[in-house]
């Protein structure tokens, strides 16, 4: 008999917390809405962070990879939800995806892995670590009109 797939809410806690703290060590202090930075973590390894939203407990980012040489739906993108108050930074949309279960069945018709939202968020955590750990440099390069 083959094991059903649990969600280890523990583990999964644990990782978002380190998310949140590993990204706000690549955004300002004071980051704000219509803001974008980019980050350089290498050679042709460009990224850009824009600021979505933002609330007193909550902002949602726009996480992307910078590939000029690469058709759109090659190129990586993810939506990442801070929640400021409980310290947790959560993938909710990646590539396409825009809504997440905790587990799938498996196999299933869109390909999912059983364990979907953990896989994503373990990518945004390998991303952090590497442009932590390959240095990087931060540049605020625009802040947009409100009135747009």
């Amino acid at each position: 008999m083959v094991k059903k797939y649990a969600p280890d809410l523990s583990r999964f806690m644990r990782l978002c917390e380190t998310n949140y703290l590993q990204l706000i060590k690549l955004l300002p202090v004071n980051f704000t809405r219509r803001q974008s930075y980019a980050f350089s973590a290498g050679q042709n390894i460009d990224y850009q962070i824009d600021v979505l939203e933002q609330s007193p407990y909550t902002s949602l980012l726009r996480v992307r990879q910078l590939c000029e040489n690469q058709p759109d739906f090659m190129t990586p993108i993810i939506r990442v939800r801070l929640y400021h108050d409980a310290k947790l930074a959560e993938v909710c949309a990646s590539q396409h995806i825009f809504h997440f279960q905790p587990k799938y069945d498996y196999p299933n018709d869109k390909m999912h892995h059983k364990d979907e939202k953990l896989q994503v968020n373990l990518f945004l955590a390998d991303w952090l670590k590497f442009c932590i750990e390959h240095g990087y440099c931060r540049q605020q390069i625009f802040k947009a009109n409100d009135s747009k």
